[in-house]
């Protein structure tokens, strides 16, 4: 019988990413708690942080046992996807824990870089950069210029969604809308499947994101966005690989100079989209 696990998993993926989440959920939440690892939110309530290191667990449970039904090259590009999940949790667990706030934007841990101080921000830059052209090589060996390209598509895809972790859920509507976007491409192909099993472990976890009752961190946008990163750079070709580059960038020239709370809160849909499921504050 000739089929395409491609076309089968997503859906499978996607409830055993659900339901796994959902069981751990409030059991990481209160380990972060008893380790006294909260933090005040926007709101000055202090909630767990780093609650975002749930997808990283969430992926591997999934994934371990699935490797025995998987084909090889669904194998291999999982591995893709693991190393960098567990990269960017790593990355983003540093930033979280160790992080100061003086220093905002890529530019401005650059230039605290070029100055002889390091910070979070620059080390989780850096070593996002390096987990991105490792990446972009395994899905295109030999090609040097996709390499080039998929590195960039990953890291800055990684740095946009942590751009916007600045509200509940917001960062989680970020990995869906670029979901969303490139589902007709990723359809059907291996790195679809990993992208929805992410999907399903956030929208287990987005109700306690949304209603503040925990801090996805950067162990949770760096991961959705290297998640969308990879999705991206392994799915697209031709004008549209380079129309999604070219946002990407434009995004970040955009948000380097403007604050995008203001802009979110001034447009009267994206105002409405982030407020969805957040209520009233």
């Amino acid at each position: 019988m000739n089929w395409q696990p491609e076309i089968v998993y997503p859906p499978v993926v996607f409830a055993l990413a659900f339901i796994v989440t959902l069981l751990i959920r409030n059991k990481i939440l209160d380990m972060i708690i008893s380790g006294g690892f909260v933090r005040p939110n926007f709101k000055g309530e202090n909630i767990p942080l780093a609650a975002g290191v749930v997808f990283f667990i969430t992926t591997v449970t999934v994934t371990m046992p699935l490797f025995l039904f998987w084909p090889e090259y669904m194998r291999n590009q999982a591995l893709v996807f693991l190393f960098a999940v567990a990269g960017a949790t790593c990355l983003g667990l540093v930033d979280d824990f160790w992080g100061a706030r003086d220093a905002s934007g890529l530019l401005g841990h650059f230039k605290a870089l070029f100055n002889g101080r390091v910070t979070t921000g620059a080390v989780k830059a850096i070593g996002g950069g390096i987990l991105a052209l490792v990446a972009g090589a395994q899905l295109y060996p030999g090609n040097y210029v996709k390499i080039i390209d998929s590195s960039l598509i990953i890291a800055l895809s990684a740095n946009l969604i942590n751009l916007f972790d600045l509200r509940p859920g917001r960062a989680g509507k970020m990995y869906i809308l670029l979901y969303l976007i490139l589902l007709p491409a990723v359809w059907g192909r291996p790195e679809g499947v990993m992208a929805t099993m992410v999907l399903g472990g956030l929208v287990a976890f987005l109700p306690v994101d949304l209603k503040a009752r925990a801090m996805m961190g950067d162990a949770g946008s760096n991961t959705l966005g290297m998640v969308a990163g990879i999705t991206a750079a392994a799915s697209l070709q031709g004008y549209s690989r380079f129309i999604f580059l070219g946002a990407l960038i434009l995004i970040h020239i955009i948000t380097e100079r403007y604050s995008l709370t203001r802009i979110i809160a001034g447009n009267t849909l994206l105002n409405y989209l982030d407020m969805l499921g957040r209520g009233k504050e």
